[in-house]
């Protein structure tokens, strides 16, 4: 009873005081708060318009292949069936143009700029400095750069590289190969030697000899992601030395389809 009492009478004391502390404020400065929050809310409306989500008819997908097509099997054919999913989940206007040689990367990606893309995915290593230049021009537009890194002096604000661990790939690929080879001779054929390229063949290798250690791997490279008679020819020289099993990294199908040995040697 004593602290309810004491409450009170605190009360009691205060109350008169916050009243009069409240009484002895002058009447103008009341009347500019309202002014203040009116003059700081005109600010506020433009950027709350800048900040509205866009709508998904404002962006048009366009994707540019590496040599090579959509259905390769490889990043290619990968990234076009991503950005298939994006556009109809999204329901984008989307395009891709088939890449036929490096000198056409530039003009394949202006084409699409100049059909008001706004959202470019390239594909491939080789082509990253077509990229990179058009994002540096093309402030407004946002670049995905597949199997491509742009970082350092080289990062720019809509511009994203994606890359992958294709040395894990080829460790999967090699350790199969290694369990299944009856000649303890498999081979790797490799498009040309490009760091994505090199990271899957020596994850191949590796792969081989961390499950069979007597096994041997061989290997070459070949200029060409779009030659399957060089890819077939390679692998043929191979299968010559005693290899059962092949493996085609960075080669259309049709390399594999024109080897002659049993489906379950070609990987």
């Amino acid at each position: 009873m004593r602290t309810v009492r004491s409450l009170f009478l605190l009360l009691a004391i205060l109350l008169p005081l916050l009243a009069a502390c409240g009484g002895t404020q002058p009447t103008a400065p009341v009347e500019e708060p309202p002014e203040a929050p009116a003059a700081e809310t005109e600010p506020t409306e433009a950027p709350a318009a800048e900040t509205e989500p866009a709508a998904a008819g404002d962006f048009k997908l366009g994707l540019v292949t590496d040599i090579g097509r959509v259905n390769d099997g490889t990043f290619n054919q990968f990234a076009h069936e991503g950005a298939l999913q994006a556009a109809e989940e999204f329901g984008l206007e989307y395009r891709f143009i088939e890449t036929q040689a490096q000198a056409d990367y530039e003009q394949n990606i202006q084409t699409l700029l100049e059909e008001d893309f706004n959202i470019l995915v390239t594909v491939g290593f080789l082509i990253a400095d077509a990229t990179y230049t058009a994002a540096q021009e093309n402030p407004d537009v946002i670049f995905i750069g597949i199997d491509q890194s742009f970082t350092g002096n080289r990062a720019l604000p809509n511009l994203v590289g994606i890359q992958f661990r294709e040395d894990q790939g080829g460790f999967l690929a090699g350790a199969l190969a290694g369990m299944m080879t009856q000649t303890d001779i498999v081979g790797v054929v490799g498009g040309i030697d490009i760091p994505p390229v090199k990271r899957f063949r020596n994850g191949f290798d590796n792969g081989v000899v961390y499950i069979n250690p007597d096994a041997t791997s061989l290997g070459v490279y070949i200029p060409s992601f779009t030659d399957p008679a060089q890819g077939a020819s390679a692998a043929e020289q191979f299968i010559g030395e005693g290899a059962d099993i092949i493996m085609g990294a960075g080669a259309p199908p049709e390399a594999v389809r024109l080897l002659p040995l049993p489906s379950r040697a070609c990987l």
